[in-house]
């Protein structure tokens, strides 16, 4: 008795061990996780004002209007970070490795895009002259140059079948003669480094030069412009006869291909990964894409979690921004607190009626809902085409677009000059809402089990055909919100192609996300940020946004092997498991 007793107190204390281990770890994530959010938060806001001192600082943050609301904005940010951390911990560390790798190959594969920065010193306009206070020499032969004169092309122009590598021009001199000759870049747009040699008579080289002095571009600054101008400076000629001035780019080493490809690349790099927080407006640009794609994040995550591959959501997206956009621009002089909250209202509604019909069409008749869906899809854009084209684009405009909405039927705007509305306010909601579904109600386990089992949530008696019905539905409401938020936040008028496919990077920011709804924020503002940077760095550093997509790629690639080979290893494990029970359950019994 006594020893039963001590083995029931033993085994009590190792429980207690283990969960007060358990609320250790996780009181450690969470203060792990706020130190992360504070310093993200922090590091964007002084990233975005960032002057000399603290004081200028805090000036520049200080005199930007709704500054407040950038700051609050900044602080949902870092808590999105913060509920990433706490909701994935382990994997957590696993995303962001992931992410780390695809970026350390982004640069490898940007800086093959760079390979060929150094080809701007052998490629641009040139011009080759002779500069002499020696009378022009008299000569029955045809040449080139005169004292005085002038004359180039370009070096290596690209898509010309015989590009021009080395240019020799003639020129008469007689014996005596002091003569400077230069090669140089023809405008400032030319960094072509060149050489120059001069020929005598017999063609024989006399004199090269690949370099110019400072006091040499002072003396001839009307031609000369930088050191990698070539001069062959006060030469006397030796002898009578036509001269040829051999012109050519120089050769570059490998240490200045790599050292321009690294330089480009850095270029790019900086462009890309801090280009979305160089300025408010920048910051802007990420913040008002990341709403659309956690809206959009969340509509998929839904069905997701149901296991049913539907991607209705443009449809879904276009129906809510018609129905919102038809209403604002019918409000008239009604106030913002009534038209928006019809809007939105409807804006949902059309996204849940319009994601009811593929759900009944799989649910009730078997239909694949893949097809049924992208063929709805195509419905719902082009009835959003003709209805704009024909029936709200004012006879005036230019292009196939409604009508500006009046003020009352725009989202109010967070942050002055950008597209932040209220939207950041409602995707919050819609976060949350989401969760509160998922976890907390019998919809949302309802949900959860057809997605894990469908024919044992069928035996387990839940109506697979009405979840699998209104998990569609209830996406749609989300996408339906989504296309208020760009028909009234964004754009604020109906336009033609307003969404682009933006249901597909809702299904990446999903996948991220893991479905779950909580973390979906975090990947959105990811997402978004990878997007945002491809525009800068196009933009700043003429790099190809495909540099971005290949990255995207490699990202979801990954985490889709990861998920691969965790489904790889289970039913290695189940086989196991099979293969050694079975020769006990050949063993029969003694007595048979």
């Amino acid at each position: 008795m006594t020893t039963g007793t001590n083995s029931a107190d033993t085994n009590d204390t190792v429980v207690g061990q283990q969960r007060n281990r358990q609320r250790t770890y996780s009181l450690a994530l969470i203060v792990f996780a706020v130190a992360i959010a504070v310093i993200v938060t922090l590091a964007i806001t002084y990233r975005l004002f960032a002057k000399e001192t603290f004081d200028a600082t805090m000036q520049a943050l200080t005199a930007q209007p709704d500054y407040q609301n950038i700051v609050l904005i900044n602080i949902l940010v870092g808590v999105s970070v913060g509920l990433f951390i706490v909701q994935l911990r382990g994997i957590a560390l696993r995303v962001t490795l992931t992410v780390v790798f695809a970026l350390v190959l982004g640069y490898g594969v940007t800086a093959a895009f760079n390979s060929g920065a150094a080809s701007k010193y052998t490629r641009g306009e040139f011009r080759a002259s002779v500069v002499s206070d020696a009378p022009k020499a008299e000569t029955d032969q045809e040449t080139d140059l005169e004292y005085g004169t002038a004359k180039g092309g370009e070096f290596n122009k690209p898509k010309v079948r015989d590009p021009l590598t080395e240019a020799k021009y003639t020129f008469a001199g007689k014996q005596g003669d002091i003569v400077n000759v230069l090669a140089y870049a023809a405008n400032r747009r030319s960094e072509v480094d060149l050489m120059v040699a001069l020929l005598d008579p017999q063609g024989v080289e006399i004199a090269s030069a690949t370099t110019a002095t400072e006091e040499q571009i002072e003396q001839f600054d009307d031609k000369l412009r930088s050191t990698k101008d070539a001069i062959i400076p006060n030469f006397t000629l030796p002898a009578d006869g036509i001269y040829t001035v051999d012109v050519r780019p120089e050769p570059v080493s490998a240490g200045t291909t790599f050292s321009e490809m690294t330089k480009a690349t850095n270029l790019a790099y900086e462009a890309f990964l801090l280009g979305p927080l160089g300025r408010p407006n920048r910051w802007a640009v990420w913040i008002q894409d990341a709403v659309t794609l956690t809206f959009l994040g969340l509509a998929v995550a839904i069905v997701f979690r149901a296991r049913q591959f539907y991607l209705g959501g443009e449809g879904q997206i276009y129906m809510g921004a018609l129905v919102s956009g038809m209403i604002a621009l019918a409000s008239g002089n009604l106030p913002p607190a009534v038209v928006i909250p019809l809007c939105i209202a409807a804006a949902m509604l059309a996204g849940f009626l319009w994601g009811l019909i593929p759900g009944v069409l799989k649910a009730y008749l078997g239909a694949n809902e893949l097809v049924s869906s992208l063929m709805l899809n195509t419905v719902a854009t082009r009835f959003f085409e003709m209805v704009l084209n024909f029936q709200l684009k004012p006879p005036t405009a230019g292009f196939i677009a409604s009508a500006t909405f009046p003020a009352s039927g725009q989202l109010p705007v967070l942050v002055a000059d950008t597209a932040i509305t209220i939207s950041v306010f409602l995707v919050i909601i819609a976060m949350i809402g989401t969760w509160l579904l998922m976890s907390r109600t019998s919809l949302g386990y309802e949900i959860r089990m057809v997605g894990s089992n469908q024919k044992f949530a069928a035996y387990g008696g839940i109506n697979t055909k009405r979840v699998i019905m209104l998990s569609m539905a209830i996406s749609g409401i989300i996408a339906g919100l989504a296309g208020a938020h760009l028909s009234m936040g964004i754009f604020r008028q109906l336009v033609l192609n307003m969404s682009a496919n933006l249901i597909f990077e809702g299904v990446v920011v999903a996948l991220l996300a893991r479905n779950n709804p909580l973390v979906i924020p975090f990947t959105g503002l990811l997402y978004a940020y990878l997007r945002a940077g491809a525009q800068f760095m196009e933009r700043d550093a003429n790099v190809s946004f495909e540099v971005v997509r290949i990255i995207q790629a490699v990202i979801i690639l990954l985490i889709t092997a990861e998920a691969l080979v965790t489904l790889f290893q289970s039913r290695r494990g189940q086989r196991k498991q099979q293969q050694a029970a079975a020769p006990q359950a050949e063993v029969k019994p003694a007595s048979a």
